[in-house]
């Protein structure tokens, strides 16, 4: 029999990440193989060399080669963080003419409606998820198998991005995948869904994405996406101080930074680090205490701001993003900064955690994907599209029957459908 395979990409300014899933007829996905390589083509966590990106992505997939054996296709997901997702709440409005049962293909249609009005003004959704329901003047919490004499009103949040926003990464992609409709999605926002449960959301908690150029955040109540904010700094500022207080080349910077460093202050212990200049040469050494001391400084310097930041929303009436319930989970390619929990702890308290995967649907995880942050991003682009997929499957099962006239408040009630409607809180209808 032969088997399916799935290549998750996430590209990152700094590293590319990507995983080989074998994917088992009951829907579970396998992580067989994964890589990391440095990215090229990405200037200032902007796409600048589309050729140079696209060496970069068939080397990724070539290396996977091996491992699909004489099956060299497979399918591909890929993700990218675009630093402007918009958020944003519609209203719809549906009339009817008699009395009517409500039912799930009605509201699969008004989700429908909203993501073609945003299709038609330039815009592609990314997350749409149903906020409130009003049958006839009344609030409910599902209006599924209620009856509705006049109206149904709905409340949507959306979670979008300008249509050009992924179109450089098509151009990447033109002539390795065949199919110019590969699933893309946000890194940022897959991996918030990852690394928290429906509880998390439900009560409240702000994912912090520390990535290379840029650190972003996305605040989660009642189980959708509320306030996103992209922060201008990152680990790259880490590494630039590395580089220019040891005199260092960025590579040996990232090195140091991930073998050697702690987050801290002081160091009591003397402890010597071996360097590799940026001159060349022999090799040179540093002491760990300085090294720890420009970690924290520039660390600190960035949690701080982002705080400071995000505090002037005062989202939920919270004067720091800490103050959510759920709290902070903190995850990107900064969670594998050594005691990054302690600067966390001075600035917000102890309501914090590093993101863990929380999704069922991966089986047989080595402990090298688990506790990977760079990894978690692939893993939550894969979960969403595993979760769109299932969707599209259920709508395609489920037989639609006929009801009573009905009319919509505005415009006609869905003259097409769309291919897909990505993400949505795992509990929505």
């Amino acid at each position: 029999m032969a088997k399916n395979y799935l290549i998750g990409i996430d590209i990152g300014s700094y590293y590319t990440k990507s995983i080989l899933f074998e994917v088992s007829p009951d829907g579970s996905y396998i992580p067989i193989a994964s890589d990391k390589k440095i990215t090229d083509g990405i200037v200032n966590g902007e796409i600048q060399d589309i050729s140079a990106l696209n060496k970069t992505i068939k080397s990724v997939i070539a290396n996977f080669s091996d491992k699909l054996g004489k099956r060299k296709e497979s399918e591909i997901v890929v993700g990218y963080s675009t630093n402007n997702l918009n958020i944003s709440q519609e209203v719809q409005a549906v009339e009817f003419t008699s009395r009517t049962e409500i039912k799930e293909e009605d509201l699969h249609k008004i989700k429908k409606n909203i993501v073609n009005k945003y299709n038609e003004e330039g815009k592609m959704v990314l997350d749409i998820s149903f906020m409130k329901f009003i049958v006839d003047g009344k609030v409910v919490k599902n209006p599924v198998s209620f009856y509705v004499t006049n109206s149904l009103n709905v409340t949507l949040n959306i979670v979008w991005v300008n249509e050009n926003a992924f179109a450089l990464l098509k151009n990447v992609f033109k002539d390795i995948v065949d199919d110019s409709q590969f699933p893309i999605y946000d890194t940022t926002l897959g991996l918030c869904y990852t690394a928290t449960s429906s509880n998390d959301r439900n009560v409240g908690v702000a994912v912090l994405d520390l990535g290379y150029y840029q650190s972003r955040i996305i605040t989660f109540k009642n189980g959708m996406p509320k306030l996103f904010y992209s922060f201008p700094y990152g680990i790259k500022y880490v590494l630039k101080d590395i580089s220019n207080v040891l005199k260092v080349p960025e590579n040996e910077a990232n090195r140091l930074l991930c073998e050697q460093a702690l987050c801290m202050k002081d160091t009591k212990t003397v402890k010597k680090v071996d360097i590799r200049l940026i001159s060349g040469g022999a090799v040179s050494y540093t002491s760990q205490n300085l090294l720890n001391k420009i970690v924290y400084a520039r660390t600190r310097e960035i949690l701080n701001r982002l705080n400071g930041e995000i505090a002037k929303f005062s989202y939920e009436k919270a004067q720091e993003v800490g103050a959510l319930s759920g709290g902070i989970v903190y995850t990107g390619g900064g969670a594998k900064i050594k005691n990054i929990d302690a600067v966390l702890r001075e600035l917000v308290g102890d309501n914090f955690r590093s993101g863990k995967l929380s999704s069922n649907m991966f089986v047989n995880l080595a402990e090298k994907y688990m506790d990977d942050p760079d990894l978690l991003g692939v893993f939550g682009i894969v979960d969403r599209y595993r979760f769109d997929k299932a969707e599209i499957g259920n709508r395609e099962q489920t037989p639609v029957k006929s009801g009573k006239p009905q009319k919509q408040a505005k415009g006609g009630f869905f003259n097409k459908l769309i291919d897909k409607i990505a993400g949505g809180d795992d509990d929505a209808i």
